[in-house]
């Protein structure tokens, strides 16, 4: 997500003045570090906290409100809304899906609001990855393995060191499987209610806006030609 900080998601909430934003997915915190650079900006941060103790590393800071939890424990528990999501936790189609979901039933987005969504192209747009395999629900898990991934090719490689280690699903496409593929199925359901685009550098930025009016789609066909012009 930090890879597209400075050319698209800052450009925008400073251009649309998003004051409240939700971050899903934080890690270290480096992404919540730009958010914060923001003056305006004020955070609210869903992690596990297992890679930091960010309530300890913001505990000084009042803009920034800590949930250590999962997104799909944490969602349902939110009230009011936020101008902006930005979701970067676990890789795989039932969170994103249901993140999505929840976000939209719980009407958590302002309209004319933007969520982003990172790695929606390879090697997860088609492919699951779970860093907490048990939180899914066994029906919606594909078979995975710690074996690297290979581009173009769908069965996971025991040769190659592309991503060894993480809980890879073991074959790529198909249903119920990838960050994109969580987007696009969302995206189906509620295609008139939002605008969708793709900003494809680097492993993927999906962008998902929430309609305020009919302003709004004409409003952003000029950030559909800028994201074609964004440098690799």
């Amino acid at each position: 997500m930090q890879y597209f900080f400075n050319e698209i998601i800052s450009p925008l909430v400073i251009k649309n003045k998003y004051k409240d934003i939700c971050e899903i997915g934080a890690e270290f915190g480096g992404n919540t570090d730009n958010l914060l650079g923001i003056d305006f900006v004020r955070v609210s941060t869903i992690d596990p906290c297992v890679d930091a103790d960010l309530q300890n590393k913001y505990r000084s800071n009042d803009r920034i409100k800590i949930y250590n939890g999962f997104s799909l424990q944490v969602l349902p528990e939110l009230s009011g809304q936020f101008d902006c999501f930005l979701i970067d936790g676990d890789h795989n189609w039932y969170s994103v899906f249901n993140e999505l979901k929840t976000i939209h039933e719980k009407d958590l987005l302002r309209k004319g609001g933007v969520i982003f969504l990172h790695d929606v192209l390879w090697p997860y747009g088609r492919r699951d990855m779970y860093y907490f395999p048990e939180s899914i629900p066994e029906k919606f898990r594909h078979s995975y393995s710690q074996e690297g991934i290979e581009r173009g090719r769908s069965e996971l490689s025991g040769k190659s060191s592309n991503y060894k280690g993480m809980n890879n699903a073991v074959f790529e496409g198909g249903a119920r499987n990838g960050v994109l593929t969580a987007m696009e199925d969302f995206y189906k359901a509620h295609s008139r209610e939002y605008i969708f685009l793709i900003c494809g550098k680097e492993s993927g930025l999906g962008i998902l806006i929430k309609k305020k009016n009919i302003f709004t789609s004409i409003k952003y066909l000029k950030l559909r030609f800028y994201l074609r012009t964004v440098k690799g």
